[in-house]
């Protein structure tokens, strides 16, 4: 038996995917300790932890969650986690930062790279494309966590990328 899942669902959105889902695995007794859900276009990827308490193996999970109509045509993994790797310092975000304009070829990558360089850890991260008939919009959304020593610096450096790349910049603690 396993206590802790990382339980992943890539396929079509549809309605109630994600209440049937969680549905029944709150049903068979089980609690989650994150979940994290995406669309892009008409694909969705659901991802959480889940603690099972030690009353299902994986291949039992794997099976019932298959049963259920919203998993058709979509790829579902289930793999067993180590205790204590749900939560930490990794996980705790302790900023998010906001950048937005022009669409620039690297852009993502700049920020990206610039984030690493300053030993931010990438806790989310969503980008958005959006076209106008003039120009393309980019926004990045960043949470993040980043010791206290190295938050000054590492703000500085994504304020100078933004000034190079002439993007809106803004942030807010956690």
């Amino acid at each position: 038996m396993i206590d802790n899942a990382l339980i992943s669902y890539l396929g079509e959105n549809k309605p109630n995917l994600i209440s049937e889902i969680t549905s029944y695995l709150t049903e068979v007794g089980g609690e989650f300790s994150g979940v994290t859900f995406a669309t892009l276009g008409r694909i969705c990827e659901l991802t959480m932890v889940y603690k099972t308490g030690g009353k299902k193996n994986i291949e039992d999970l794997k099976a019932e969650l298959e049963k259920l109509s919203c998993i058709n045509n979509g790829q579902l993994q289930i793999q067993p986690i180590p205790n204590q790797t749900d939560t930490g310092p990794t996980s705790k975000i302790t900023h998010r930062i906001v950048l937005s304009g022009d669409d620039q070829k690297g852009l993502l990558n700049r920020i990206i790279k610039t984030l690493d360089e300053n030993n931010a850890l990438i806790v989310r991260m969503n980008t958005e494309k959006i076209s106008f008939p003039t120009n393309t919009q980019y926004i990045s959304r960043f949470a993040i966590s980043v010791r206290e020593e190295n938050a000054p610096e590492c703000l500085s450096q994504i304020v100078k990328v933004a000034g190079e790349m002439k993007l809106t910049f803004r942030y807010e603690t956690s």
